[in-house]
């Protein structure tokens, strides 16, 4: 499955679906049409279920909340928090402007709120709430930093960069058979 982190990175989730297509996967995703839908429930339950269904998750972490937002819950991030507590295999990718801004954030003796909207919109460009799923994806709150594992976040800027990282993980279908098999562990060689 591919997160569903869709605003304004359509090209992009075409040529991830397209590429995992050709490496042999059936890709869940929202935005290929593929989640299967219960006209009975909600769109994020809907994803939740998805995830459920799904073998590997593949989340994507942007500079956008996104527009999946239900109350205070986002669906794209909600389906990483579902991913990793049913132990699912995953993989996370995350926007080069989310990784500068939380290391700028970090270093800042006062912090600054980094919710930039737009001049003449009311919709962000960068929302500072993607820290928040980049610090959940990297397991922060583990201070263990030796000892962590399933932290990987690979940081992407470009459509070829993503398209690199999906290639080397995705394209030994043994080897993410043996992952699979051994329940979500992240760590195998």
């Amino acid at each position: 499955m591919v997160g569903s982190t869709i605003y304004k990175f359509e090209n992009e989730l075409s040529a991830i679906v397209a590429t995992l297509e050709t490496l042999g996967y059936d890709v869940i995703s929202s935005y290929a049409g593929t989640v299967k839908v219960n006209p009975h429930l909600s769109n994020l339950d809907n994803c939740i279920k998805a995830v459920g269904e799904c073998d590997l998750f593949l989340g994507i972490i942007r500079p956008f909340y996104g527009t999946g937002n239900i109350g205070e819950k986002n669906i794209t991030f909600e389906e990483m928090k579902e991913a990793v507590r049913l132990n699912k295999p995953y993989w996370f990718m995350a926007h080069r402007d989310v990784t500068f801004c939380r290391q700028l954030q970090r270093k800042l003796v006062t912090p600054i709120d980094f919710n930039f909207k737009k001049k003449d919109d009311n919709k962000y460009f960068f929302d500072a709430r993607t820290l928040e799923i980049y610090d959940f994806a990297i397991k922060s709150y583990e201070k263990d930093v030796a000892n962590r594992t399933g932290n990987w976040v690979q940081e992407f800027y470009r459509l070829d960069e993503i398209l690199k990282y999906i290639i080397t993980q995705f394209e030994d279908t043994d080897r993410i058979e043996q992952i699979i098999k051994e329940g979500g562990n992240n760590d195998i060689e």
